[in-house]
């Protein structure tokens, strides 16, 4: 929970198109030109081979998995402020099992991870105004950062010596204007990108995946939802990523000590715009909203309150909508009866009792 693991990347991607041939996936390995949408095609798609021919595939649905450089439509929903990430990978580290440091400093924060060969990469991350200080020169910025550490030179040893020139990328936490129409939709980094420090990475976009599953099969097999599914994915990518934005948020107050600095001050900051939209009232209240059911997005009320502005469906496997309804229709708040409607043990039953009670969503004789 919560842990870090180093994995060699290709390894992982060669292992991930393995799984992609054996499920019976037919991959087209090539650089993409064009999409567009033709009325009577569907999307389609040209892409050039790397011998240089061209090909087209036509598609009913479209699903962009292009990271943070697919093409935005529309301007960005959200953004929070952009920072620059420098990387470079040394030789010469203390050999030790594969590992991972991070370490916080005046100017920004760093990750470190080293293999027991003694290779290691470190990345730092800063403002865009820290490359002005340093004239933008990446190299002598990173250099700069590098002296700045003490923890992670511990850790790798202080016979570093650079393999490669030093490499810089922006980052920018920003959910797109549009990510989902009835024969498209975005994933992953395609859809919203988080700060690294929030340490989701893979896992966000393996989860975004996941959540798309229901979304493509309602848009392909159940046409007539097509707003409940494009509702709930939306909805879905807002509140993530409003949620992702707030962690890395607490991890850069978490660290007290160089809280006056410009960085740790500027990150640490609230954003307006940024707020986790709450429900309207402070109290709990049951509200239809989309959800996933057998493999679909279908319609059904669930308990909206400030804790959960997501909504919570199921206590410990029971329905809550359905308690809600027996106590309605009169039924006694007894365990032991409503497990009678609801072929659950009576002692989940009751679980759900108590935790509806304590929302305040039982009225007592």
């Amino acid at each position: 929970m919560n842990g870090e693991f180093v994995v060699e990347r290709c390894a992982f991607d060669q292992a991930l198109l393995c799984d992609v041939l054996a499920a019976g996936i037919t991959v087209c390995d090539g650089l993409i030109r064009s999409v567009e949408r033709r009325p009577d095609q569907g999307m389609t798609v040209a892409f050039e081979h790397a011998s240089g021919r061209r090909q087209h595939i036509h598609a009913a649905l479209l699903a962009d998995c292009r990271g943070h450089t697919a093409p935005k439509t529309i301007p960005d929903r959200l953004a929070s402020p952009a920072l620059v990430s420098l990387a470079c990978s040394f030789a010469g580290a203390r050999a030790q099992p594969h590992s991972t440091i991070i370490e916080s400093f005046e100017a920004g924060w760093a990750w470190g991870g080293v293999d027991p060969k003694g290779q290691a990469h470190v990345q730092v991350v800063v403002l865009p105004d820290f490359l002005a200080e340093h004239d933008r020169d990446i190299d002598v910025a990173h250099a700069a950062c590098m002296r700045s550490l003490s923890r992670l030179p511990r850790r790798f040893g202080r016979a570093l010596k650079p393999t490669g020139p030093v490499r810089a990328r922006g980052i920018q936490p920003i959910l797109r204007g549009l990510i989902a129409e009835a024969d498209w939709l975005r994933i992953g980094d395609a859809a919203y990108t988080c700060d690294p420090l929030s340490g989701q990475g893979v896992f966000e976009a393996v989860s975004a995946a996941i959540a798309a599953v229901p979304v493509i099969n309602t848009l392909v097999r159940r046409p007539l939802s097509t707003d409940l599914a494009l509702r709930y994915f939306d909805e879905r990518a807002e509140s993530v990523f409003r949620s992702r934005v707030e962690v890395a948020r607490q991890h850069y107050i978490a660290e007290t000590h160089w809280q006056d600095e410009p960085f740790w001050s500027r990150m640490s900051a609230s954003d307006s715009s940024q707020e986790t939209v709450t429900p309207h009232s402070s109290r709990s209240y049951f509200s239809a909203r989309p959800v996933v059911e057998g493999g679909y997005i279908v319609e059904r009320p669930i308990v909206i309150s400030a804790e959960y502005p997501r909504g919570v469906r199921f206590i410990d496997g029971v329905d809550l909508a359905r308690v809600d309804e027996l106590l309605r229709n009169g039924v006694p708040v007894v365990p032991e009866v409503i497990s009678r409607y609801i072929l659950m043990p009576h002692e989940k039953i009751a679980g759900a009792l108590q935790w509806l009670r304590a929302h305040a969503l039982i009225r007592e004789s």
